[in-house]
This record gives C-alpha cells, structure tokens and sequence, in this order.
C-alpha cells in the first residue's frame, strides 16, 4: 500500500491567495470600523438651555453659547479629547432628548432628582442655587415662603423640581408655566402675574443687567430647594460619565473651575 501524494494545482494555490485577501481585508474593515466607533465616541452632542445667563445662554451676536455650564463643558471636551456640539432646546425636553438619543449630554441649571436619577447619571456637582422669586415694585411685601403669597396668580418654569414643590402647596389663584425665564418676567411686567419664581443666578443676573425695569427680586424670600447643578448623561454610560467627572476633578485640583465660577459672579 502506499500514499498517494496530493499536488497543488494552480487553482489551489489562487483559492488560498483569494482567501487571505478576503482575511486581510475583512480585519482592516474591522480595525477602521472600531476606530469609526471610537471617533464616533468623542463626537458629543449636547443639549442646553438657550435663555438661562449665566447658567447657559445663546449669544446671538456670536451665535456661541454661554455661560458657567458651556464654559465647564468645554473645558472638560479640552482635556479629555471629546468633539462636542450644543443643541439648544427648553429646559423641560433635555431629560427626554438624551433618553431618546437625541443628545448625550445635559449641559444646563439642572439639580439631580431621585426621578431623573431614575434615567440619568448625574456627574459630580459644579455649584449650587435656590430659586428665587421676582414681584413686580408695586408689591413691595417682604414674603419668606411661597406659601405666603396664597391667593396670587404664580409664574413657575416648567420643568424644574422646585416649581412641583411649590405647585403642590395650595391656596393660589393660579399657576402658569413658562419655558423661559424671559417669558415669565414679561407676563409679569404686563400684569398677567403676580410673581415670578425663577433660578436665583438668573434672576439675579437679569437684575444686574437692568432686564427686570419696574420689577424687583425679593431678597427676603428663602427658596425651597437648594441643590448642587450637575452634567447629566444617559442611564449606563459611564465612559463618557467618567470622562466628565475625571475633567471636572481636574478643574476643581487646578482652580480653573473656581475662575469660572468668579468669572459669572457663582461660588
């Protein structure tokens, strides 16, 4: 008995070559197509609030946006390599837009909440704030408490966590809703409201730059929530979480968030 020897035909030898072509380029189609997703990570859409100084606000002469919470943001793209782009939309649709996918990241005043916290991973907090309430000058009432202004028609920003609370107290005439603060102090300043709640860094802000004529902050008023403002990002994506939460502890070891901080009058 003997072994027949098995030869290589041209054939052959052409299928081999023709396979590891095929290996060779479907692993450098894989190795771009990680590198694709790995750039694709870093290219960050982020989602803020277009009226809200100095917390965040569309300059329209330079068509940038604004503020303590865009300056962190960007600091923080800077230093961990991420490509990001604001989308501007009203504070009440951010939760909703980065759960659908619409955005990534929630860059704006907001305070984490056990029911945000349900579909949003809060980073570490950058500053805190109450709200704060605006009358118009001919109320010149030194109220302490939302529940003192029973029998008043409110103003309260849709969407944020200290306009529930004071929702669910009881005794006013009525509640409206704004999606921003510019709105509000409008209808204030024509008489459709009796008061107006909103962030006290903005509130302020207005007063300081002379947006709030015949209208006064009540200085005396003690807010009903104060909270830390955060970055929040999807449920579960930690990666670009850990990337916020390691610029920010950077910013806070070198003092460049306290210079943003002085820079919009905050602490």
């Amino acid at each position: 008995m003997y072994k027949k020897m098995m030869r290589s035909t041209p054939v052959d030898a052409g299928r081999r070559a023709s396979g590891k072509l095929v290996l060779a380029i479907s692993l450098a189609l894989t190795t771009l197509s990680v590198q694709h997703m790995a750039l694709a990570a870093d290219r960050i859409q982020v989602g803020t609030t277009p009226s809200s100084p100095p917390s965040a606000f569309l300059d329209v002469q330079t068509k940038t946006m604004q503020g303590v919470m865009p300056d962190v943001m960007n600091e923080i793209a800077k230093r961990e390599g991420l490509d990001i782009t604001f989308d501007t939309m009203p504070f009440s649709a951010l939760v909703q837009s980065v759960v659908s996918g619409k955005i990534d990241v929630i860059v704006a005043g907001m305070k984490p909440t056990p029911r945000r916290e349900e579909v949003v991973d809060f980073a570490a907090p950058v500053f805190s704030f109450g709200e704060t309430v605006v009358l118009p000058d001919g109320d010149r009432t030194k109220y302490r408490h939302a529940a003192d202004m029973k029998g008043k028609v409110l103003g309260l920003p849709a969407g944020t966590t200290y306009a529930e609370a004071i929702a669910k107290l009881s005794g006013f005439k009525e509640i409206k809703y704004y999606e921003s603060s510019g709105d509000g102090v409008m209808d204030l300043s024509h008489g459709r409201i009796d008061a107006f709640f909103g962030d006290a860094p903005i509130m302020n802000w207005m007063a300081q730059h002379g947006q709030l004529r015949g209208m006064h902050v009540d200085v005396d008023y003690v807010p009903i929530q104060v909270g830390g403002v955060a970055i929040a990002v999807k449920k579960g994506n930690k990666p670009l979480l850990d990337k916020i939460n390691a610029g920010i502890a950077a910013m806070k070891a070198d003092g460049t968030l306290r210079k943003i901080l002085q820079k919009w009058h905050l602490q």
